[in-house]
């Protein structure tokens, strides 16, 4: 399982047991909750954000889902869609100025789990929503021909 930098704990969401590790590591919740699933995990994540915590929906399958919201209530939890097509020319070039600088500084660190070829792009689509290594591997790295001039 794969730690990034600056993390003190990572979880598996596929081990059995994974809501213990989780509440252990953050015992009042977390204060930021980045949802790749929420289709699938919104609902946990109900149970494990914290007081005034924050779920960003950064992905999500487009299906119907239940949750009850009054368990939004207590802990007065904010839940907000993140969709970086509606980000404005201005949001972008900040947005990407502050991941180069990220970059540079070694506090984010892009790990790539498979490379490739462009012409694979269907392949690397699977791959995204359901990874042959199982998931956490890292980035699916498009790489353009050789003879492309970028």
């Amino acid at each position: 399982l794969y730690k990034p930098p600056g993390a003190d704990q990572a979880v598996n969401h596929r081990e059995k047991g994974y809501l213990e590790a989780c509440k252990a590591a953050a015992p009042e919740g977390f204060d930021v909750i980045l949802e790749m699933a929420a289709h699938a995990n919104l609902a946990v994540d109900l149970q494990l954000v914290g007081q005034n915590g924050r779920i960003c929906i950064v992905g999500s399958k487009s299906q119907d889902i239940n949750i009850n919201p009054r368990t939004l209530m207590p802990k007065q939890v904010d839940v907000r869609g993140v969709f970086l097509g509606s980000a404005t020319p201005e949001e972008l070039q900040e947005i990407h100025a502050s991941l180069f600088d990220a970059m540079q500084r070694k506090a984010l660190v892009p790990v790539v789990g498979l490379e490739l070829p462009l012409q694979e792009a269907a392949k690397a689509h699977v791959e995204v929503m359901a990874p042959s290594s199982g998931g956490a591997a890292g980035n699916v790295v498009l790489l353009p021909p050789v003879e492309c001039n970028l």
